[in-house]
Order: structure tokens, then sequence, then C-alpha cells
């Protein structure tokens, strides 16, 4: 998943697994009764989804970068004969 070549990818990639991890301990953490002794499971479950849904995002979106970054890399590719050339302007 890490094997990028761009950059901006490589950086969206961690934003979004560090989201994850993040969401999961704070869902941990806060999801914790006012006493601090029970953990009140529905507000747990609500971090946690809501860090992998921000986190699964912002890995899809490295993933578009990354795929358009691929496409632009094929196509600045030379051509291999001059038959391949069309001159639009003849």
């Amino acid at each position: 998943m890490l094997d990028k070549e761009n950059k901006i990818s490589i950086i969206l990639a961690w934003i979004g697994i560090i989201y994850i991890v993040v969401g999961f301990i704070l869902g941990l953490v806060l999801g914790k009764d006012s006493d601090g002794y029970e953990q009140v499971w529905s507000l747990t479950f609500i971090w946690w989804v809501g860090g992998l849904i921000s986190g699964m995002f912002f890995i899809g979106l490295s993933e578009i970068i990354e795929q358009l970054h691929r496409i632009n890399m094929k196509l600045r590719k030379e051509p291999v004969n001059d038959d391949d050339l069309i001159l639009l302007n003849d």
C-alpha cells in the first residue's frame, strides 16, 4: 500500500492510517462513562466508525492520486516510431 511514487499520495495514505489509529484510541479513551470505570460501547463504536471512515477516505484519495500519477507517467512516454505521431497541422 505504501509503495507509491507520488509524495502527496504517500502523505495522504499515512494521514489515513493515523486517522484510523487515533480514532480507535479515542474511542477507547472517550468512550468511558463519566465515572471512568465503565465503557459505553455505543459511544466507543461511534468513534471507531468515524475514525475508520475518515481514514479510509484519505487512503482512497491517495489511491486516486496515485492512479492519476501512473496514467500521467504513461502518457508522457515518447512514441517509438515517427509513424505513431499524427500531425494535425498537415
